[in-house]
């Protein structure tokens, strides 16, 4: 019998394009394709945010903090 597999996937490609005050947003789904997150990218960092309807900010993060986060 043949499993049938809900992959995951996304893809953004964008060469040299500036962020300005329209930030971009990337919407995460579950494998059974329920809502988990909201990730919002705009020029001062980035922000996560979690939830029903995804209006509880998990993090929000300048650039400088984001890669002092992961350098821990």
């Amino acid at each position: 019998m043949k499993n049938d597999y809900q992959m995951r996937q996304s893809y953004l490609s964008a060469h040299s394009i500036e962020i300005g005050k329209r930030p971009i947003y990337v919407w995460g789904y579950s494998k059974s394709g329920e809502f988990v997150c909201r990730l919002e990218i705009n020029a001062a960092g980035i922000a996560v945010f979690a939830g029903k309807k995804g209006r509880k900010k998990l993090e929000d993060l300048s650039w400088e903090r984001l890669v002092r986060h992961f350098e821990k």
